[in-house]
């Protein structure tokens, strides 16, 4: 009995030790990580780092963190973040974010991110890159606020992100929202009637991004892998009235420009025309020209009021057989 109880001893004096040494590392890997920065003109803030979690976990908390990257005009500034891991896996890491604002600033705007039960689980390879293998996040409900007003808001959510082993620097990506709801500041520059549904009935969207390089420690460390080629299968949204489903297949080049194309199908699209219309997205004198292709094309598919085209991505511009649009968007991650 006395072996059994030596025994017992032994190896709890195995394992606090392992916890403790596993548990001071990572927070002298963390005070290290932000001297690096600020050594290279970063502001890398925080006013503590506290640890709990024994004898399973190693949980740290980074009280009032501040980064800000004086290349990108990146910054991001909180109350607290909250680290977590297996003491026997610490390439499986929680994310907890706090119930108060997350401030998030770039050279084009300044933001608000105030999130209840936001968290992500990231599955990351233990090597000193980082590299993630996969990430699962969730928030119960989340609000987006500008310096003008509410940006965008929306209940459960959901986000996956998984590497594909086979693909070099390849992620799919998935995504469903309840409840999104665009703030007065989107509805107002779209000009959304009064009387338009609030929240969206459904979005969700299925994608497939091969980047130039995988994503690790580097993407925040120097600058983010930019996308090269995106497959979307399939993405819905829902809107009252609305309904938008598309697909696309595009070919991103080094300055962001986007060749391929993307399909669409949109029932009452005229609504969506004299939105874009009346937001200044489509100039007034192409609207009638579009809107007889466009009600040429519904006829002959079938259904006047559910439109089923192809738009053409190329040299920068998006088009429509041989009616141009405008200008496509540019792919570029700060």
């Amino acid at each position: 009995m006395r072996r059994v109880i030596w025994l017992v001893v032994l190896v709890a004096l195995v394992w606090s030790g392992w916890w403790v040494m596993a548990t001071l590392g990572a927070v002298r890997g963390i005070e290290g990580w932000l001297a690096a920065r600020q050594s290279e003109g970063w502001q890398a803030e925080t006013s503590a780092i506290a640890f709990e979690g024994y004898p399973l976990d190693i949980r740290i908390t980074l009280k009032d963190p501040l980064l800000a990257d004086p290349d990108t005009g990146v910054a991001l500034e909180t109350s607290a973040l909250r680290l977590g891991a297996p003491v026997w896996d610490p390439g499986q890491i929680t994310l907890v974010l706090p119930n108060d604002p997350i401030l998030l600033a770039s050279p084009e705007t300044r933001t608000r991110f105030l999130t209840q039960e936001g968290r992500a689980n990231l599955f990351v390879d233990t090597g000193a890159a980082l590299a993630l293998e996969q990430m699962e996040a969730s928030a119960d409900v989340w609000l987006l606020d500008g310096e003008a007003g509410d940006l965008l808001s929306g209940g459960t959510s959901r986000a996956a992100v998984v590497h594909d082993p086979e693909m070099p620097a390849t992620y799919h990506f998935n995504l469903d929202v309840d409840g999104l709801r665009p703030g007065e500041i989107p509805r107002s520059a779209l000009f959304i009637p009064q009387e338009w549904p609030v929240t969206f009935d459904r979005l969700s969207v299925q994608s497939t991004v091969r980047f130039d390089r995988i994503w690790d420690i580097t993407a925040l460390e120097v600058s983010r892998p930019q996308p090269r080629q995106i497959s979307i299968p399939q993405a819905e949204a829902i809107w009252g009235d609305l309904q938008l489903r598309f697909a696309a297949n595009l070919d991103v080049d080094v300055a962001g420009a986007a060749t391929g194309s993307v399909n669409v199908q949109a029932r009452n699209w005229r609504a969506m025309l004299a939105i874009a219309e009346t937001a200044g997205i489509l100039p007034s004198g192409l609207r009638p020209q579009i809107e007889q292709a466009l009600s040429t094309l519904a006829s002959l598919a079938g259904n006047p009021e559910t439109l089923d085209v192809t738009l053409t991505l190329r040299d920068g511009f998006v088009s429509l057989g041989f009616i141009p649009l405008g200008p496509a968007p540019r792919f570029r991650l700060r």
